[in-house]
């Protein structure tokens, strides 16, 4: 049974009451087991004697008890007398048990809010399978006061303890009961403490001033910490104290100076950009457009090849300033290379005079080619684009 929590239910073979949380005693039960009684049977509250080892040293306030005089929604785990003391002969004297009596293992307080408040007869499951060993007896009654939230780590610490000494080591004892070593060092760690200082933690466990019980457990793990004084004891919690609070102090310092560098990081650096008056653009220098002779006539276009011009947009009389240098368009990309393309005056100067160029007069018309490359250098680029619009426009108008 090491390691598990006992079970009422699989120990009454039948139910001993008609409805769930209303008693119904047996007329004239005197509280001895007779042919055909199940292991959970009707007791006299006299005869259910306390446990000497119970884990608890005090069962509290028993308040919250009080209704067991009306009716009991839990029953009571016990044993006889005689299995108690085969595991422990020395509790003969102390335990006085009389023949029609049974020791309460699991259900102590029940049976001290019976004798408080007057409750006459308790159900009781006697099983003395319960004590086949000093350790099944022992975690029997500490199970049930572990899940009480009023049980003090103190007690709780004891109790492990003392079930932990009945196996040769404590790693058979953790196998055995289900445990792991370092959950049992933890509560080991709670009876090296001045017993003042153990006052300190049943305190904080009943939420007053005291220790907690990590802070404690970190305390015992002190090397040597047993053989030291109350005030040496004290000393090192100081420091424990002191260590925790420093730590506490620099994880607020670095989440607060993270906080406070984030900003900074996010937010972008910004060069200011010194602000210049629009200047208005200069008028291109026009060149004069020469008039073809009769041997450059252009040659008709076929007329399947013709089509209407589309309008065209009248040109902005005050055009918008140029885009920023730093976005990308088609105004500030680079253009395609034209061949010796003229240069455009600067913006606030007089356009220069241009610089003689071989004259227009000298090229042959009849070589496209060649008459394109002395436009391009005669004209600047926009003058070109007018140009070919211009000379599309007059085509397309003769043609039709």
């Amino acid at each position: 049974m090491a390691g598990r929590r006992v079970s009422f239910a699989s120990m009454a073979a039948d139910p001993v009451v008609d409805t769930p949380g209303v008693d119904s005693p047996r007329s004239g039960s005197s509280g001895s087991a007779g042919p055909g009684d199940t292991p959970a049977r009707w007791i006299r509250t006299a005869n259910c004697l306390p446990n000497p080892r119970n884990p608890r040293d005090d069962l509290g306030d028993l308040s919250d008890l009080a209704s067991i005089k009306d009716r009991q929604l839990q029953s009571c785990l016990a044993v006889t007398p005689a299995a108690y003391l085969r595991l422990w002969p020395e509790d003969r004297q102390a335990l006085g048990a009389g023949p029609d009596d049974v020791v309460v293992i699991n259900g102590n307080r029940r049976r001290a809010a019976a004798q408080l408040y007057g409750r006459e007869q308790l159900l009781v499951v006697v099983d003395d399978s319960v004590a086949e060993s000093k350790a099944t007896l022992l975690r029997a009654a500490l199970d049930e006061n572990m899940a009480r939230k009023d049980f003090d780590p103190i007690e709780e610490a004891n109790a492990v303890l003392l079930i932990v000494a009945q196996y040769p080591t404590a790693k058979e004892a953790a196998e055995a009961e289900g445990w792991s070593q370092s959950w049992i060092s933890h509560r080991k760690n709670l009876l090296k403490l001045h017993p003042e200082l153990q006052r300190q933690v049943r305190a904080k466990a009943r939420g007053e001033e005291g220790v907690s019980i990590n802070v404690a457990r970190r305390l015992g793990s002190v090397k040597g910490i047993e053989e030291m004084s109350l005030a040496e004891q004290t000393a090192q919690l100081e420091q424990l104290l002191q260590a925790d609070a420093d730590a506490v102090a620099a994880r607020r310092a670095a989440k607060l100076g993270a906080k406070a560098a984030a900003p900074q990081a996010a937010a972008p650096v910004v060069t200011p950009t010194p602000v210049q008056a629009p200047t208005p653009t200069p008028t291109s220098v026009q060149a004069p457009t020469p008039t073809p002779t009769s041997a450059s006539a252009p040659t008709p276009t076929p007329a399947a090849d013709r089509s209407e011009p589309a309008p065209r947009s009248p040109q902005p009389t005050n055009p918008e300033p140029a885009p920023s240098a730093d976005r990308f368009s088609a105004e500030n990309s680079e253009p395609l290379p034209m061949p010796e393309q003229r240069a455009v005056a600067p913006v606030g100067e007089e356009p220069a005079p241009a610089a003689p160029q071989p004259g227009l007069g000298n090229v042959d018309w009849h070589n496209v080619e060649e008459l394109a490359d002395a436009i391009c250098r005669t004209l600047s680029a926009d003058e070109a684009y007018r140009l070919a619009d211009a000379l599309a426009n007059r085509l397309l108008t003769t043609s039709s």
